[in-house]
């Protein structure tokens, strides 16, 4: 499978792998880099350029990985829709991970998937208590 690429400073690199798939590798070079203090303000920019790509699917795992082997007339092959869902995904994790503070970047060490590292921050950041509560207070002040 031949793949071309066009950059754009500030869209990222669209991969082309072909007349029907595109990839997108999405640039966060823009977003503010996740700490432990700015998770609410972080989430919004990430799922609105992730949005923008109409990619959110593979956040919040509504976007399901295809079977990875296909089989027809007894024969099993790798499954290119599977090939290019992986590869997505890979960018879109990549793309999370520049996103981070290399202090954070461990809590997700353990995701296999866009989905399961977007699920364990928001369980580590989004979990209601009195320093979520000060620092929504604290950014409506603006």
């Amino acid at each position: 499978m031949a793949a071309s690429t066009t950059n754009s400073p500030s869209t990222g690199e669209v991969i082309f792998t072909n007349n029907t798939n595109t990839l997108f590798n999405v640039n966060t070079a823009n977003v503010t880099k996740l700490n432990d203090t700015n998770y609410l303000m972080w989430s919004l920019q990430i799922h609105a350029l992730i949005d923008g790509y109409e990619l959110s699917g593979y956040l919040d795992g509504s976007t399901k990985p295809p079977p990875p082997t296909v089989t027809v007339n007894d024969t099993t092959t790798p499954n290119p829709d599977f090939t290019i869902w992986k590869r997505q995904d890979r960018l879109l994790f990549s793309a999370l991970l520049g996103a981070m503070a290399t202090s954070v970047q461990p809590l997700v060490s353990r995701a296999t998937t866009t989905a399961d590292a977007w699920a364990t921050l928001a369980d580590t950041f989004a979990k209601a208590s009195r320093s979520h509560f000060k620092q929504i207070k604290d950014q409506m002040k603006f």
